[in-house]
């Protein structure tokens, strides 16, 4: 949501990339109502560019292509790359800023859903899409490794709190930390070390080696409380900024008198969701240690949830139901990154922003956060923001997104290409927020007494 965490407008929302920037801010209180943002991004599968037709399809889903023997809406890719999807969906409710000469204060609370598949097999594609009886992989030994699919839904309630630690002259140096107190609704996650494998027909697999973990919770979401996990995460932050002026030691009584300092630039440095979520209610461990089996009838398989396949896989490789569980317990890590930020004054009420964002991997069961880079040229005012976020993602694919902010509403995308039918449909990305701010150095017009009444002083 580059249109809605940068800008010197964003308030609580930039805490989101980095909550030393709150401090920095045009605002003195900024009041989030609600943000909402959806995303997904796959090299796996697509729409073809001329079949897509986003507005038809709102129309009526009739409108909708009809690809391979089973008519889905959707086709995929036949090369022979590494597939990797990536949905998030963020509902941010609630949540405000405020800054007080040297500090800054934020509380938020949102909804997170991510599902990430890394690094899958090529071959998994075609299989899971046409099935086995997919003949041109057939009796081909596949010998893979390294492949995470990975997915979680939680609660997040913060508290943000950033200080200005170093002031000298035009420079400038604060600091910012977010906690977070998180619910899992639910989580599970695949690490497959290595997989050794030949499809023989529709109905024989060959697994000549499985090394891996499955871990889940809960096993039916149909029953059972709402959350069944918890945990803490953090978010750190630190913010260099060189001002055009030299820093003001003035004291303002009222938070609204306070002056926003332009600046030339800022750099940023900020550490994301460093932290993780437990299951320890309704939840199964599985591990699978190098095992082995020549399964035929496979396609007879048939089975209802999450207990019943566990207790098949245990019994097909270790001729025991219960074998294969290991805890009763799991443990998964948030999409942790590192993220560099650069805002440049260009002139006047024009600026270029840049930001790296590098992946970091914090846990061997762990949500992946794919990586960016970015540059989002922006004008901004009061009441109007426009800004046209370009990002690399992945380090291959390019996004072209375009935001607007008219006062309190905000829309924006950070991936025009599939959505205008530019380029094959293979992601998306849309998001709204509705917030109210209230800018430094603007405060209401107080009347006295006999003023409100119509009189006055001589």
């Amino acid at each position: 949501m580059w249109g809605v965490v940068s800008g010197n407008y964003a308030g609580i929302n930039a805490a989101r990339l980095n909550p030393s920037s709150m401090l920095h801010s045009r605002l003195y209180m900024d009041v989030n109502v609600v943000t909402a943002d959806l995303f997904l991004e796959n090299n796996a599968f697509y729409i073809h560019q001329e079949d897509f037709k986003p507005f038809a399809f709102i129309r009526s889903s009739d409108n909708l292509p009809e690809y391979g023997k089973d008519e889905l809406p959707f086709d995929y890719y036949l090369n022979q790359d590494r597939k990797n999807i990536h949905v998030n969906a963020l509902v941010q409710g609630p949540s405000f800023s405020m800054v007080r000469g040297e500090h800054a204060f934020g509380f938020s609370m949102a909804f997170r859903s991510v599902f990430s598949g890394r690094s899958i097999p090529y071959e998994v594609i075609p299989f899971s899409y046409e099935g086995l009886n997919y003949t041109p992989l057939h009796n081909i030994n596949f010998d893979e490794d390294g492949m995470m699919i990975s997915g979680m839904a939680w609660m997040e309630t913060g508290l943000s709190y950033a200080r200005n630690i170093y002031r000298r002259g035009p420079e400038s140096v604060s600091a910012g930390i977010s906690l977070k107190y998180l619910k899992g609704a639910g989580g599970s996650y695949l690490d497959l070390q290595h997989l050794d494998y030949i499809v023989n027909n529709d109905s024989t697999l060959n697994i000549k080696s499985i090394d891996g973990q499955f871990g889940f919770s809960p096993a039916d979401f149909s029953s059972g409380p709402l959350f069944n996990g918890s945990g803490f995460s953090v978010d750190l932050g630190i913010t260099y900024v060189k001002m055009k002026r030299n820093y003001s030691l003035s004291k303002r009584e009222k938070m609204c008198r306070q002056q926003f300092e332009d600046y030339f630039y800022k750099l940023g440095i900020s550490l994301l969701d460093l932290g993780g979520i437990g299951f320890n209610k309704d939840a199964q461990l599985h591990e699978y240690d190098h095992v082995s089996q020549f399964w035929e009838e496979v396609d007879t398989v048939n089975f209802r949830g999450l207990d019943p396949f566990t207790d098949m896989l245990s019994e097909v490789f270790y001729g025991d139901p219960s074998r294969s569980l290991k805890e009763e317990k799991i443990w998964i890590a948030l999409p942790s990154a590192l993220s560099v930020q650069f805002d440049y004054h260009f002139r006047r009420q024009w600026f270029v922003h840049s930001v790296a964002m590098v992946p970091l991997r914090t846990s061997e069961a762990y949500i992946y956060r794919p990586s960016q880079l970015a540059v989002i040229p922006r004008f901004e005012s009061r009441f109007l923001e426009f800004s046209l976020p370009v990002s690399l993602y992945d380090y291959r694919r390019l996004h072209i997104g375009a935001s607007a902010r008219f006062w309190f509403l905000t829309l924006g995308s950070d991936n025009l290409l599939g959505l205008m039918g530019i380029t094959d449909f293979t992601g998306m990305d849309l998001y709204v927020s509705i917030k109210f701010n209230f800018l430094k150095g603007k405060c209401r017009r107080q009347k006295w007494p006999c003023e409100a009444r119509g009189g006055s002083f001589r």
